[in-house]
């Protein structure tokens, strides 16, 4: 701090010609024991102190007597820019309690005084006393002092916390209940005048370094300063540290030992880790792919999807040059966030292994044997176990498909077409205690006149034609059962009047008959229309649907669950199996290209392009050479939206000329792709989206050659 921040401004000033009396009346306009006494261009030439006013009315000097004789014309002057503290010793040196401040031209602009140099040492005291106890406790150590009593006198927080002391009561290392350990250290200070003693010790639950030094005041020793560093989350990390460097090591050494080819990424596709048996196998070395991008080393593993989606792979088949391989792929997350992935490629003994497999699939299918022959009894096809997937969106449909077996409240399934309403109809009816048989209605495929007598049955000679002994209609056939009625949305208002009444009353009269039924059916209805709009056109009554949407349950479409798709395809081939094909698995570049469809027709489209591929296949393996042509469309995008709508291609479809035109774009795609890569295939494949088996194929099948894209 400097003069010109406390020295005083508003000040009154004398020339030589002012008398006794005009001087005595300026000093009670200021707060000082001097007045500044100025020539006439305001150049300070002396000082007339209050003191001295006093002395000359005291040996009898008139008022009217000026002050020219009486002034210090060589007074200690300060400048703004001294500091205080020298401007402190300056006035202590020459015994001055005032002094003037004076600029540059020798003018006075300000008076400072001993008193105030005292008042802001206090304030600055203050001012520090209050952040050293800030400071004090916000240390990341306890720290303490004694005096030479052993009495503490100073303390923080954690200092109190440590010891489980109160500072605002009195504490005494000369209690018996003190720490003994501390006390030796504090008596090596204090009494045999160590410079330094420290220690590491346990104190309540807390492992602490503790270290003691000594106080001095003018050379006298007062008392010690005590250090307590908290060791606790220190070595509580450490053998975190530790944990985390042995399983690192075991992690190695596993991977190295395998008898696999493994590769780890990290979240940006950064090879992290890499085995012998990968560099082997694709004949590289590691120090030269570690911290490398695996999208421009070896896109055609696919992992950048894994990360992109968090899709997981198993055992796909996966040729590498001319070894047969399976590939298995596993995203790595924390929570929800995928932090990388690792990549296990199978190549050696893989007879083996896949006759292993062969014999738990046969042991599997035994156990569906059974579990089919039980549902056929009940009437149904499928259980929750047919409910292919893990993605979080169809196990909460499960969940609720579970919770809504458990009781007779009517349930309505609601997706789109496809989506496997029917296999969750019959999974509720087969966890349910529902003792009756499973029956199923489809509201769309009935004829409007046959669907009273559908649902209802008949009595004999209820009208013409009636069957002799009448007819059982759907509702007492399901009795104690689950009546499933598919394509709700499509059933005739007549109808939706008359299976309101049957809800609510919960009984029903054969047509032709005064038998009046009880109904103890559970109801499940389906549709893929969106009822809240068939309400607004006046198509479905509004009271029937609040009557059906008790237990309300979404069915994902596919394209919002592609992580399932490996689990769904390898199902798929098992069935295809079963119907009489000799399928041995899907390659890798095909499960990518199944992966980047958008899927409309959701999983009866997929079955239906796997059974196709099926057809085409001679060694037993579906390659994308095998797959219809769903590069263009609906392909997803990284945002997730259509690449290309199938409405471009409806009018070129309905007029045949869909493959050709499909052949050409696709051509075009190739060749843009190539020319913006400058001709790496690697690259090309990667603006693509597709695989470099998939691209290289097309390449050959579209005669493309060098001399066809400019490098």
């Amino acid at each position: 701090m400097f003069v010109q921040d406390i020295m005083i401004t508003e000040f009154q000033t004398c020339t030589i010609n002012n008398t006794i009396q005009e001087t005595i009346k300026l000093f009670p306009q200021m707060h000082s024991q001097i007045i500044p006494v100025i020539d006439d261009f305001g150049i300070l030439i002396g000082i007339i102190s209050k003191n001295k006013i006093i002395q000359l009315l005291a040996e009898g000097y008139p008022m009217n007597y000026p002050i020219k004789k009486f002034i210090n014309r060589n007074p200690i002057s300060l400048k703004p820019n001294y500091s205080v503290e020298d401007t402190r010793i300056l006035l202590l040196k020459n015994n001055k309690g005032h002094a003037p401040v004076i600029n540059d031209e020798n003018k006075p602009i300000g008076i400072v005084s001993t008193s105030q140099i005292l008042a802001l040492y206090d304030k600055v005291t203050d001012r520090l006393q209050t952040q050293l106890q800030l400071l004090l406790e916000h240390l990341h150590f306890g720290i303490f002092s004694v005096d030479t009593e052993l009495n503490v006198t100073a303390s923080n927080l954690l200092a109190e916390t440590f010891l489980h002391f109160n500072k605002d009561e009195p504490y005494t290392f000369t209690n018996p209940s003190s720490n003994n350990e501390i006390t030796e250290l504090l008596k090596g200070i204090l009494f045999d005048h160590k410079l330094e003693m420290k220690r590491k010790m346990q104190i309540n639950d807390h492992s602490l370094f503790v270290k003691c030094y000594p106080i001095f005041e003018k050379n006298k020793l007062i008392g010690s300063m005590v250090i307590m560093e908290d060791l606790t989350k220190l070595e509580e990390t450490a053998k975190e540290l530790q944990f985390s460097k042995e399983w690192e090591e075991k992690l190695r050494s596993v991977v190295e030992l395998a008898y696999d080819g493994i590769i780890l990424v990290n979240e940006k596709a950064e090879i992290t880790m890499v085995n012998n048996g990968f560099c082997e196998l694709y004949q590289v070395k590691e120090n030269k792919i570690l911290g490398e991008s695996i999208v421009e080393l070896f896109p055609e593993l696919g992992l950048q999807d894994s990360l992109h989606t968090g899709v997981t792979v198993n055992n796909v088949v996966h040729p590498v040059g001319d070894i047969q391989s399976l590939i298995t792929i596993l995203p790595l997350k924390d929570g929800d966030l995928i932090v990388g992935a690792i990549c296990k490629i199978t190549y050696q003994g893989l007879k083996h292994l896949q006759n292993a497999l062969h014999k738990v699939n046969k042991l599997e299918q035994q156990v569906t044997f059974y579990q089919k022959e039980l549902n056929e009894i009940r009437g149904t096809k499928y259980s929750f176990a047919d409910i292919i997937g893990e993605s979080q969106q169809i196990k909460r449909a499960k969940n609720e498909a579970m919770a809504a077996s458990k009781s007779k409240s009517t349930v309505l399934l609601l997706g789109e077409s496809g989506t496997g309403k029917e296999l969750f109809a019959h999974g509720i009816h087969s966890a349910s205690q529902q003792k009756g048989m499973f029956v199923q209605v489809n509201c769309a495929a009935i004829p409007a006149d046959l669907l009273e007598s559908e649902f209802f049955g008949y009595a004999e000679g209820a009208f013409t034609g009636a069957k002799k002994g009448g007819k059982k209609g759907k509702f007492e056939l399901a009795q104690n059962g689950t009546l499933f009625l598919d394509e709700i949305g499509d059933m005739s208002m007549s109808l939706q009047s008359k299976l309101l009444r049957v809800l609510q009353e919960k009984e029903f009269e054969p047509i032709g008959s005064n038998k009046t039924i009880q109904l103890n059916t559970k109801i499940i209805a389906a549709t893929n229309q969106n009822l809240e709009k068939l309400i607004s056109e006046g198509k479905f009554r509004e009271d029937l649907y609040y009557r059906l949407n008790i237990m309300r349950i979404e069915i994902p479409p596919l394209r919002e669950r592609l992580q399932d798709i490996p689990e769904i395809v390898n199902a798929s081939i098992v069935r295809l199996n079963k119907s009489g094909f000799h399928l041995a698995g899907l390659t890798h570049s095909a499960l990518t290209r199944l992966l980047h469809y958008n899927w409309p027709g959701n999983i009866r489209e997929l079955q239906n392009v796997l059974e196709r591929s099926a057809n085409l296949t001679k060694d037993g393996y579906i390659d994308t050479v095998h797959l219809p042509e769903l590069g263009l469309n609906q392909v997803i995008t990284k945002n997730g939206r259509d690449k290309f709508p199938h409405s471009v291609f409806k009018e070129h479809f309905e007029n045949n000329i869909y493959k050709e035109t499909l052949e050409d774009t696709e051509k075009n795609l190739i060749l843009a792709a190539l020319n913006e890569a400058n001709g790496n295939k690697a690259k090309a494949s990667r603006i693509l989206g597709i695989s470099r088996t998939w691209l290289y194929a097309k390449i050959k099948s579209y005669n493309i050659s060098d001399e066809n894209y400019s490098l």
